[in-house]
């Protein structure tokens, strides 16, 4: 995987799709949690509608990017968070 210059750091998580009844699609991110969803991860789910979800799919050539639309929700946990975690050295 290549890191772009946009994010400031990468941590570990899981991500579980899943998709509705109207063929939307929902990704949902758990940072910092390993397995089941354990106390102190912070969320985001990440909402795409089924045109959208098959856009992202369709990899662009090399090089190029797609902006796909999407609606982004995000629960952060008291205590550390995800933000600080970016900022933490290896």
């Amino acid at each position: 995987m290549t890191r772009t210059t946009m994010i400031p750091g990468v941590v570990d998580g899981t991500i579980t799709p899943s998709v509705d009844a109207e063929g939307n699609v929902s990704l949902h991110i758990v940072v910092r949690g390993a397995g089941n969803r354990a106390d102190g991860s912070d969320y985001i789910e990440i909402v795409l509608t089924g045109s959208d979800a098959r856009g992202l799919l369709s990899v662009p050539m090399r090089g190029e990017t797609v902006p796909v639309p999407c609606s982004v929700g995000v629960r952060l946990q008291a205590g550390p968070s995800f933000a600080s975690a970016l900022q933490e050295t290896p």
